[in-house]
């Protein structure tokens, strides 16, 4: 993305918008690694390429989950 990387605007939505859940989707290993340290922002990491079904069922888990809460 140009101007702002993941991450970046992973924390801008957070802070706008604290209840959204938030997946994360990236090819590089790096940043995967920073969203699995920031677990309270960003709900999944979906690593790519990923297939619509692979995408589909992160989208379900994390709104199945924020039925429960």
């Amino acid at each position: 993305m140009p101007g702002m990387g993941g991450i970046a605007l992973a924390l801008k939505a957070a802070r706008e918008r604290p209840d959204m859940a938030i997946l994360l989707m990236t090819g590089y290993a790096a940043e995967r690694q920073r969203a699995h340290n920031l677990d309270d922002l960003i709900h999944r990491v979906v690593a790519k390429p990923f297939t619509l079904r692979q995408i589909c069922a992160a989208v379900d888990d994390v709104l199945a989950r924020q039925a429960v809460h």
